[in-house]
């Protein structure tokens, strides 16, 4: 697997943010991003996950949303489809690119069947990086940007997650519906605690 960053300039992630319209650092989309990295960083150690897959998070989280514009009930297929279609990607080296494309497009359902393309290490990537983003996402469904992880704890039986939010039950019921995937891929369940 190769480093995406090695692709994509600094430029080339400034006109990718304007072109699709990721421009509020206060975003839903920055803060999924957020919420995934520090995730991932808790993990990555345990489950032997280094700085490439960290990148692939990266831009996934990032664009995960981008299908928004042609259909929110949706939303997620077409993210998919553009990062695999549009000629905006065509720096990123296959089977990165395809990577990206159902990590980003599997943050919300079933992966897609296109998954079969890879090889059987890199369906694993895929699921364990979907899974990161798909409790991220939910961790910001509610779209509370006071809303911030206070502690992320990788136990022997679960992943802690403590919170602080006046949403939390609307929280702690999307964590719980997005997390299969999550404890499929690592054996572990995600673990909700309320900070008042």
């Amino acid at each position: 697997m190769q480093n995406i960053d090695e692709f994509i300039s600094k430029d080339h992630l400034d006109q990718l943010k304007k072109r699709f319209f990721i421009e509020n650092n206060n975003s839903h989309e920055f803060r999924v991003l957020e919420y995934s990295l520090e995730i991932f960083d808790v993990l990555s150690t345990a489950y032997s996950m280094g700085g490439k897959r960290r990148s692939l998070l990266y831009y996934s989280a990032l664009l995960h949303d981008i299908g928004y514009e042609i259909s929110p009930q949706k939303h997620d297929q077409h993210t998919r489809s553009i990062i695999s279609t549009d000629p905006f990607f065509d720096i990123v080296p296959h089977p990165e690119r395809l990577m990206m494309a159902l990590i980003a497009g599997g943050h919300r359902k079933k992966l897609a069947r296109e998954l079969n393309q890879l090889s059987i290490r890199n369906q694993q990537i895929v699921k364990q990086l979907a899974a990161i983003l798909r409790i991220a996402d939910a961790i910001d469904y509610p779209r509370d940007s006071f809303l911030s992880i206070k502690r992320l704890l990788l136990k022997s039986d679960c992943l802690e997650i403590s919170i602080e939010s006046t949403a939390f039950s609307i929280v702690a019921i999307r964590v719980s519906q997005k997390s299969s995937l999550f404890e499929e891929v690592f054996g572990l369940p995600v673990k909700l605690i309320e900070i008042s």
